[in-house]
């Protein structure tokens, strides 16, 4: 009896040092890993500012295969939701939300597992030589959970590896994309809906001269149409692009409108009614002379390509300001894309 008992108060003696040296130890835990990327930071965070893609970089799919994942809310910024679930034994499912999103600077995730664990996430984006530095962060506060805190030990020995895998696939795929920088525009995806127009269609070469040429033509006849018709003009002038390639550039002159016409309608006329694209699109915002148009594509087509947006149709500029009474530097036009 008096071994049992000393065997007991050993065991007691242990326990009571394990829960002692537990609560001694800190009861959060902070681990991070860092990336030079050969890229811009607004291209570096459209791939991490939602979870689409998240599963072509992590480290974590590997770990669990079978695993299945849904999605809940936008596909990017705030409220951006990836849910998972797995029959496998070390695999506990739960979700990570995107809470706050500031862009190509921070973005800021919460993990919670369905034990009720939660724990915080964070992506910091910084300019570094022409590129950028991305930082993985991972938070954790175990609280008064004594496993938790003993586990938070070996956190950044377990967990530090898989981030510095999952940022080395990150970096190789955004690696690959534009290195444009979208930055300094207004850009976004946005839903617009359909607006009634009457438009004719127009064509010229790709010379600046040229097209404003066929522009004046063909909003001159729109022009004569909405007069004659006693229509009310409902927003800016527009061009739809037919096309811009080697047969020179093909367009929809058009004019938002309200109202119906009684004259010059019918499939020969040089003036038609029709409606414009209603849904998802790209919108970017062009301040300055036509001139430096291809610039501002040329960033549509890297932001497009760095969020994985398909074109859905015909793309239009709308001419917010009048070109007649602005100063050419000021002159603002809006581009928008159809995008799924």
């Amino acid at each position: 009896m008096k071994i049992l008992k000393r065997i007991l108060i050993g065991l007691l003696a242990i326990v009571l040092l394990a829960v002692v040296i537990g609560l001694l130890l800190p009861s959060t835990r902070h681990v991070e890993r860092s990336v030079s990327i050969d890229a811009p930071p607004c291209v570096v965070f459209a791939r991490v500012d939602g979870f689409r893609s998240f599963n072509e970089w992590s480290p974590f799919v590997a770990l669990t295969p079978d695993s299945q994942y849904s999605y809940e809310g936008p596909d990017f910024g705030v409220g951006a939701k990836m849910i998972w679930s797995s029959e496998e034994p070390d695999g506990e499912p739960g979700s990570q939300e995107i809470v706050a999103s500031t862009p190509c600077e921070r973005i800021d995730i919460k993990i919670e597992f369905d034990e009720g664990d939660i724990s915080e996430v964070a992506y910091l984006l910084e300019a570094e030589n022409g590129g950028t530095r991305l930082t993985w962060a991972f938070d954790a506060d175990f609280g008064l959970n004594l496993f938790g805190r003993y586990f938070g030990i070996l956190l950044d020995r377990t967990l530090g590896p898989l981030y510095d895998q999952g940022l080395t696939n990150l970096k190789r795929i955004v690696e690959g994309l534009p290195k444009v920088d979208w930055s300094d525009i207004e850009i976004g995806i946005t839903t617009v809906p359909s607006t009634t127009i009457a438009y004719s269609t127009g064509s010229s070469s790709q010379d600046p001269g040229e097209i404003e040429k066929a522009f004046s033509t063909a909003f001159g006849r729109v022009a004569v149409f909405i007069s004659t018709n006693k229509l009310q003009i409902a927003g800016p002038p527009l061009a739809i692009a037919n096309y811009w390639d080697e047969r020179g550039y093909g367009f929809d002159a058009g004019m938002p409108v309200s109202g119906s016409p009684t004259r010059g309608v019918g499939p020969d006329s040089p003036v038609r009614m029709g409606e414009t694209y209603g849904g998802q699109v790209v919108r970017a915002v062009h301040v300055g002379p036509f001139s430096g148009m291809e610039a501002t594509y040329l960033k549509i087509e890297a932001f497009m390509a760095a969020y994985q947006l398909e074109e859905n149709g015909r793309s239009w500029e709308s001419y917010v300001s009048d070109p007649g009474s602005t100063p050419e530097e000021e002159l603002v036009t809006e581009v928008y894309f159809p995008v799924k």
